[in-house]
C-alpha cells in the first residue's frame, strides 16, 4: 500500500502535475507625480494672544515622484487672532532647487501685532498687574484713565505698543556640505510702522505707556525717533548640525547652530547692528523610545544701533518674525510674552516626554505623549551685563498628538511663580 502511493506520487511528478501558483503581491501604487493643491485649517490659542484662525493652501510639485518631500511647494497663509495679531504669508519652498543641493525658502510676508507687549529692558523689566487689569471694561469707555476699584491703574494698553511690518522678505538658502553638516545663508528684509498711542476705540489710556516712559528716559533706540516707519535689512549666514533621527519629532540625536546677522546702509537698512545666535538641542531614550530627554539650550547676542522693537527676537535659519522674547508659546511657557528682552538673551527649555499611548484607527498610527517641561529665560539689556533683577522661570506639563509622528497638535499649561502668571496653549509641533 505504501509502496503503491510512493510510486503514485512519482508518477504524478512526472506526468507534470504543477504545484498551486504562490499568492501574487500587490504592487505597490505608483508614486504621485505633477502638481496637486492642499488645503489645510488653521486653528490654534494661546493665554497671550487669544484665539486665531485661518487657513494654508498648498501648490505642490511633486516632480517625478522621486523627490522627497517635494520638488516645488508654494504655500499661502491667511491667520489672525482675536486679540488683533495677523500673520499672512506666501511662501516657496524648494528643497532641490534646480537640480542642485540647495534647498531655498522665500517667505513674503504681512505682520501685524497690534498690542505688543512691552515691560522694559532686560532682567529688571517689571511687571504689576494692577497696572493694566480692569475688570469693569465698560467704565474705560468713558474714562480709559480710570478702573473703579483698582486705584494703581495706569491704563488698558500701559504694558503695549503697536507694531505691523509690511513687508517681510526672508530668503534663505542652505544645503549640506559633509554627512549631517549644513551652512546657509540668507537675506531678511523688514517695513515696520512703529505707533505707541492707541485711540479711544481701543481704550488707549492718556498717560505715558511703559515704552513712552523708557522713551522719555532716553533708553531706547539711543534717544532717536521711535514711532514711523521704519527699514531694516540683514544678511545672515550659520552653520548647522543635524543629526536627529525624526525632525518632527526626535528620539535621538541632536540639533546644533551657529548663526550670525548684520545690517547696515550697505544691505539696505535705515541702522547698523549685528547680532549673533547660538542653538543647541538634545534628544535622548531614557531605557525605552516611549521616553525622551529633550533639551534646547539658546542664547543670543546684539550690537550696535539695534532698533527696540527687534530686541526680543532671536536669529536662525527656523526662526520666524513675530516668534521672538523671553516668554511666549514659543519660548517660555507660562511666562508672559516678550516678557524679557534685551540686546543678550538666555533660554533654557528642557523636556520629558512620555508616549503612553499608540492606536491604529483606519490604520493611520496616532501616538499620545505626556510631557512635563521646565523652561527658563534672561535678559540684559547691554553688553555690559550690568543689570539687575532675575531670570524668570516656569513649569507646567502638555499633551501631544502625533498623526504618523509628523503632524503634531501641542497643548501645555506653564505657571510662573515669580510674576504669578499662567498660560495655556494649543498650537502646532513641538516646543523644540
Amino acid at each position: 500500500m505504501v509502496l503503491s502511493v510512493v510510486l503514485g506520487g512519482i508518477t504524478a511528478r512526472a506526468q507534470g502535475v504543477a504545484p498551486p501558483p504562490a499568492p501574487e503581491t500587490p504592487s505597490p501604487p505608483p508614486p504621485r507625480t505633477g502638481w496637486r493643491v492642499q488645503g489645510l485649517p488653521l486653528l490654534n490659542f494661546n493665554s497671550d494672544e487669544g484665539l486665531g484662525y485661518g487657513a494654508r493652501l498648498m501648490l505642490v510639485d511633486a516632480g517625478d515622484g522621486t523627490q522627497a518631500p517635494y520638488r516645488h511647494a508654494i504655500i499661502a497663509q491667511f491667520f489672525q487672532t482675536t486679540r488683533g495679531n495677523a500673520v499672512h504669508r506666501l511662501m516657496l519652498d524648494a528643497p532641490t532647487f534646480l537640480e542642485s543641493r540647495w534647498r531655498l525658502g522665500l517667505d513674503v510676508s504681512l505682520l501685524n501685532d497690534r498690542f505688543s507687549p512691552y515691560y522694559g529692558q532686560g532682567g529688571a523689566a517689571s511687571f504689576d498687574q494692577d497696572f493694566a487689569a480692569c475688570d469693569d471694561r465698560n467704565a474705560l469707555e468713558d474714562a480709559p484713565d480710570v478702573c473703579p476699584g483698582n486705584p494703581a491703574f495706569r491704563g488698558l494698553r500701559y504694558y503695549n505698543f503697536e507694531q505691523r511690518t509690511l513687508p517681510s522678505v526672508v530668503l534663505n538658502a542652505r544645503r549640506p556640505v559633509s554627512g549631517p553638516w549644513q551652512v546657509s545663508m540668507g537675506y531678511r528684509f523688514r517695513m515696520t510702522r512703529v505707533a505707541t498711542r492707541y485711540d479711544a476705540d481701543a481704550l488707549g489710556q492718556s498717560g505715558a505707556s511703559r515704552l513712552e516712559e523708557d522713551i522719555q528716559a532716553g533708553r531706547v533706540n539711543d534717544g532717536g525717533p521711535v514711532t514711523g516707519t521704519f527699514r531694516t535689512a540683514e544678511l545672515t549666514a550659520g552653520l548647522l548640525l543635524d543629526l536627529r533621527d525624526n525632525e518632527p519629532a526626535p528620539i535621538r540625536g541632536m540639533f546644533h547652530e551657529l548663526a550670525v546677522r548684520g545690517a547696515a546702509g550697505a544691505t539696505g537698512s535705515s541702522f547698523n547692528y549685528w547680532g549673533a545666535t547660538a542653538n543647541f538641542r538634545f534628544y535622548h531614550p531614557l531605557g525605552t523610545d516611549r521616553l525622551v530627554a529633550a533639551l534646547r539650550l539658546m542664547g543670543d547676542v546684539m550690537g550696535g544701533n539695534v532698533p527696540f522693537y527687534l530686541l526680543s527676537s532671536f536669529g536662525g535659519v527656523e526662526w520666524r518674525d513675530g516668534w521672538g522674547g523671553v516668554g511666549g508659546v514659543f519660548t517660555a511657557r507660562g511666562i508672559l510674552k516678550h516678557r524679557l528682552q534685551g540686546e543678550v538673551k538666555a533660554l533654557v527649555n528642557g523636556e520629558l516626554r512620555w508616549q503612553f499611548l499608540s492606536v491604529l484607527p483606519l490604520k493611520q498610527r496616532v501616538d499620545f505623549t505626556l510631557v512635563a517641561f521646565l523652561d527658563a529665560g534672561r535678559a540684559w539689556s547691554d553688553l555690559s551685563f550690568q543689570d539687575r533683577g532675575m531670570g524668570r522661570y516656569a513649569g507646567g506639563g502638555g499633551l501631544r498628538v502625533a498623526w504618523e509622528k509628523n503632524f503634531i497638535v501641542r497643548m501645555d499649561y506653564g505657571v510662573s511663580p515669580q510674576d504669578g502668571t499662567t498660560g495655556f496653549y494649543l498650537d502646532f509641533n513641538h516646543l523644540f
